[in-house]
């Protein structure tokens, strides 16, 4: 097939449902929270939401950006504020990070789940509103008055 995408629905049926969901549902362009790539990868599958959506995210494929830009400073920093995100469990360090990235939307999948501690992503459930949920993907809506993003109808 031409389609560049189609092996997604076979090997990550969870996530090919969610990227289909926000394909359909989510209008403009507003920037979804997901686990990056490693600063020394290109080319896996992190970040894969952002590559199938088109939709921005804080951070993609870090190791990429550095050949284009000759330098790893915005990288290193946004690696940091991601980990932060994923990892930390106070709710003010959360919003005022997601607020200074303008994160509308926060992807919780099998990549995240495997990569952070299960009791960092819960905070997640405490603080927002989930806007879609199958199988082992929940998205979230950053439903604040930081985002001026309406959240679509599940």
């Amino acid at each position: 097939t031409l389609d560049g995408a189609a092996w997604l629905e076979q090997g990550h049926p969870d996530d090919w449902a969610a990227i289909q969901w926000i394909n359909q549902t989510i209008a403009g362009r507003p920037v979804i929270l997901e686990a990056p790539a490693d600063s020394n990868a290109a080319y896996t599958y992190n970040g894969r939401v952002s590559a199938l959506t088109g939709l921005p995210t804080i951070l993609g494929w870090a190791g990429h950006e550095l050949q284009w830009r000759g330098n790893y400073d915005e990288q290193r920093r946004r690696e940091q504020d991601v980990e932060r995100l994923f990892t930390t469990t106070s709710k003010a360090d959360t919003r005022v990070l997601l607020a200074q990235y303008n994160v509308a939307y926060i992807y919780i999948g099998p990549t995240e789940r495997g990569r952070y501690p299960a009791e960092n992503l819960e905070k997640f459930a405490r603080l927002f509103t989930v806007v879609y949920q199958n199988g082992n993907v929940v998205i979230y809506h950053v439903d604040t008055p930081l985002s001026l993003t309406p959240a679509p109808t599940p």
